[in-house]
């Protein structure tokens, strides 16, 4: 009975001690300047506490007697719960200095690495610590650990054939991690989903659409597909074409230049070093104008003006064909309008080859004009002074 109460005493003594030691542990990492010191103290003190507890267990257990089969079974199975602890221990202490380090670092705006590499990475670090600690712990009782990994090994295998679709899933979000090709919250285009990341998840990512509908892609996508991060571009382009009527005179097409130059020099939001102007092709019944410019990317200071990106585009893209045609008017630029025209014409037979004109007073318009299947065929009405009629 002596012993059993000496036991019990050195089993509540340790319960006490560890207590003190947690408290303790505390109470100096308060004194410290240091924040990650708090984190670490608050993280290890339970396992400190049941450490020190399960030791003094081990002392109780020793000073007792017991049957040798017990004795052994009792020592193993505190030797066992100590390598648990210490590795429950290990796992505590690196989530502390995860939380107290890696993540404020991670949330750092200037910061190159993203928040979810560092998730990923605390989640790879536990499961090694927690694999390794539990073999030493079996290893510390006889237990033959390699015969363990083999049958896991072949486990494995087979469960890897099972499932190559959830791994290659797996491996392409780990990749998608460590190199950033987009981060949660851009705008990307992947097999024809265009629309913004919501989540990023290690078997599927989530995309929030155009319609607002959540769509999930699977991570392969991400590796076998061909990736647009639009959302990487410093600015936002946009190209217009205008389509001048052929009689524009060279003059004209020099003031039209120099207009759509203009534009943007004299919109807030356009770049002024950024623009393209040219006199980019003479078709059939047009002269075309090939304009490119360059809007100022969205930020959130200008959501009063514009609630978001596309609002901004939208409303930069018709402020500048609105101020395009109210200066081509002012100027006298007209644009080609396309029409098809059709004319009757008789041709006196036995006149021999004879050359076929436009009926005389028809006044060709921007993109008026015979082709070879018109000419001498048959056509719609003809008006007053040979002028088609609408719509023909």
């Amino acid at each position: 009975m002596q012993r059993w109460l000496i036991a019990l005493g050195i089993v509540v003594g340790a319960l006490i001690l560890g207590r003190l030691v947690s408290a303790l542990m505390r109470s100096l990492a308060k004194r410290t300047k240091w924040e990650i010191a708090n984190f670490i103290a608050d993280s290890i003190g339970a396992p400190v506490m049941v450490f020190v507890m399960v030791f003094g267990l081990r002392v109780a257990f020793e000073s007792l007697t017991f049957q040798a089969s017990t004795r052994e079974l009792l020592m193993k199975g505190t030797t066992f719960f100590v390598g648990v602890i210490l590795t429950w221990l290990l796992v505590r202490a690196y989530d502390a200095v995860h939380q107290g380090l890696f993540l404020p670092y991670a949330r750092r705006p200037e910061t190159a690495i993203d928040l979810h590499v560092f998730s990923v990475l605390q989640t790879v670090v536990s499961v090694l610590l927690w694999a390794i600690g539990l073999a030493s712990a079996l290893a510390s009782i006889g237990f033959e650990v390699t015969a363990v990994l083999a049958g896991l090994g072949i486990g494995g295998v087979a469960i890897a054939l099972a499932s190559q679709d959830t791994v290659s899933n797996f491996f392409g979000g780990l990749i998608v991690l460590t190199q950033r090709p987009f981060k949660v919250g851009d705008r990307i285009a992947v097999a024809g989903v265009d629309g913004w990341v919501q989540h990023l998840g290690f078997r599927t990512t989530i995309i929030k659409n155009w319609y607002g509908r959540d769509i999930t892609v699977p991570n392969t996508q991400f590796t076998n597909s061909m990736v647009t991060n639009i959302d990487s571009q410093s600015c936002y382009y946009f190209e217009v074409r205008p389509r001048l009527d052929p009689r524009t005179t060279p003059a004209q097409l020099v003031e039209a230049l120099k207009i759509c130059r203009q534009v943007v020099l004299d919109h807030q939001d356009m770049l002024d070093e950024i623009s393209w102007e040219a006199v980019d092709k003479i078709g059939h019944g047009y002269i075309e104008v090939e304009f490119w410019y360059a809007v100022s990317k969205w930020s959130p200071d200008e959501r009063e003006r514009f609630p978001n990106e596309y609002q901004k585009q939208c409303m930069a893209k018709t402020a500048v064909n609105l101020e395009l045609l109210r200066r081509f008017e002012a100027a006298g630029i007209v644009l080609a309008l396309p029409m098809d025209v059709h004319w009757n014409v008789e041709v006196e037979r036995g006149a021999g080859p004879t050359r076929l004109e436009p009926p005389q007073g028809l006044r060709l318009g921007p993109t008026l004009g015979p082709t070879p299947g018109q000419l001498g065929g048959p056509g719609g009405p003809v008006g007053p002074a040979g002028l088609p009629q609408p719509g023909h």
